[in-house]
């Protein structure tokens, strides 16, 4: 599988959540991340939805995300920090 990253990035594994407007939040960890993205770990990334917001519990980071996929257990997905 070719690696078509375009910026660095760092194991983090932090926990975090993930928010919806109107849904409770959901529990994760942020596996890894870079200037471009995320990726999550959690149970049940079928409720995530397209556009949510992640909170990281140890700094209070509060990013803007956009899901790029998902499979059983992961998520990855854009954040507004390229801006």
């Amino acid at each position: 599988m070719d690696n078509q990253r375009n910026a660095r990035r760092v194991s983090v594994n932090l926990s975090g959540c993930i928010s919806v407007s109107g849904h409770p939040a959901i529990p994760c960890v942020v596996h890894d991340m870079s200037r471009w993205g995320v990726r999550l770990r959690l149970v049940g990334t079928e409720r995530v939805p397209p556009a949510f917001t992640l909170t990281i519990d140890a700094t209070d980071t509060v990013i803007g995300c956009e899901t790029v996929w998902k499979n059983a257990d992961e998520i990855g997905a854009l954040t507004d920090l390229m801006e």
